[in-house]
Order: structure tokens, then sequence, then C-alpha cells
């Protein structure tokens, strides 16, 4: 990683930290609509495993953990991960991570479905991100990530996805909704 995407880093993270306490009063109905718009086209797996890659204040958590296993939050803001912390039931499937999603402290092939909401804007460069996803999913996992529309148009958006190995579904958003959504499946050799 060069230092200049380190930089850019380090300037989201510190937004983050900086904008926890109210990120959730600016941005929780479209995040919630973006998450909900999601779940209608995901069937959850009740012994799966689940990641949320740039979780922020936790908004997809509570929605999951009934539904699975193992959910785990991972985010490069600590003070986005506390107020998942003080929110978290105790004894809850719900782990979190501090890391770079770019470089995940985690195995090969361990999760059956990632999300990857408001993330790929924030990143210096997507395709690394995107890479780091397929690396972390299962074989016959899924991937749920959303791409700012004022950054990508439809066919910019999956053209990035493919460049990853990720076969796309874009999924229908109204127009309050400020992101693609594609719900995406690792290439498999035929």
């Amino acid at each position: 990683m060069s230092m200049a995407d380190w930089e850019q880093k380090r300037e989201h993270r510190n937004h983050y930290n900086n904008t926890a306490d109210i990120y959730d009063d600016r941005y929780l109905n479209e995040q919630n609509a973006k998450i909900e718009t999601a779940l209608k086209h995901l069937e959850l797996k009740n012994q799966g495993s689940i990641i949320d890659l740039g979780c922020g204040t936790g908004l997809l958590l509570p929605k999951i953990q009934r539904s699975t296993r193992q959910v785990v939050g991972l985010d490069i803001s600590r003070t986005m991960l506390r107020k998942i912390e003080l929110r978290k039931k105790r004894g809850a499937n719900i782990h979190l991570i501090l890391a770079d999603a770019d470089q995940t402290p985690l195995q090969q092939s361990c999760f059956d479905i990632l999300f990857a909401v408001t993330l790929l804007q924030n990143m210096p460069n997507p395709l690394n991100t995107l890479l780091e996803m397929r690396r972390i999913i299962k074989a016959d996992g899924v991937i749920v990530v959303t791409g700012l529309k004022k950054k990508y148009s439809e066919r910019r958006f999956i053209k990035h996805l493919k460049s990853a190995g990720l076969k796309a579904e874009l999924l229908e958003t109204d127009n309050n909704i400020k992101c693609h959504i594609a719900i995406c499946r690792k290439f498999t050799a035929a």
C-alpha cells in the first residue's frame, strides 16, 4: 500500500472517529433503506457466518444476528466499534474486529455472506478491497456491495465488480437510495 493510500485511509478513519456520535442521526434512514433492500433478496442461513466490512455503528448487525451462528463486524474506526459495543447484548453472537478492509486478519474462504455497504467509495483502491472480499468469502458465498451513484454509473460499477472476479446482479433501487446495490458471487471455472 502506498503512502498516499494510507493517508487517505487515515483521513477516513479520523473522520469516522470524530463523527461516530452523530453518524446514525445523519445516515440512519439511508443506510437502513440499503440494508432492507439487500435483505429482501437474500436467504440467510441459520448456521452460516456473516461479515459486515466497514460496519460503522453496526446498523446491519442486529438485523441479521438471529439468522446466523456468527456475525462479524469489521471497521477501521475504533470509535464506531465502541458504539456497537455499547448497544450489543451480552453474550450475543456478534464479534468485532478493528482492521483495514483491504488487509483483513481473516482466513481465506471463511464467510457465507459478506456485506460492504457504503465502503467502496472510501477506499483508495476499490479493486483491492473487492479482491479481499473475494478472498474471504466461501466459494458458494454471497457478497452484497454498494457503489455510490455519483461515483459509479451502473455500467462502470458492474465492470468494476467483474474485474474482481465477481458475477453481479444489480438490484432495483428508488431515487432515495444514493448507491447501486449488487448481490455478487465468485466466478466459477466452467
